[in-house]
């Protein structure tokens, strides 16, 4: 019996079933939102109230004014770090609701 020699990696493989699968936008919004979690800690988290993706955009609804001011300044660095982590430009903005 004749077998097709189809080398790959298992990480190639798991790569390519998920983007025939269509699930890759899903896990890097997953990713992304750990990721901010990860990089804010539990002390500015008590102050987040909900973290969400849409269209590639990091949502972030903040109930206090302050910590809402400081992040703004600090956007470009979320944003840089949180693709830097994925491997790839994925967010496209932060948005402070």
């Amino acid at each position: 019996m004749n077998r097709k020699d189809n080398k790959q990696s298992l990480g190639e493989a798991i790569h390519r079933m998920i983007a025939d699968l269509g699930m890759e936008e899903k896990i890097l919004s997953v990713q992304a939102e750990e990721i901010f979690v990860e990089m804010m800690g539990n002390y500015i988290m008590k102050y987040i109230e909900k973290v969400s993706i849409q269209k590639q955009i990091l949502h972030i609804k903040i109930n206090s004014p302050e910590l809402k001011n400081e992040l703004l300044y600090g956007k470009s660095k979320i944003l840089d770090h949180i693709n830097s982590e994925i491997g790839k430009e994925y967010l496209k903005d932060v948005k402070f609701l």
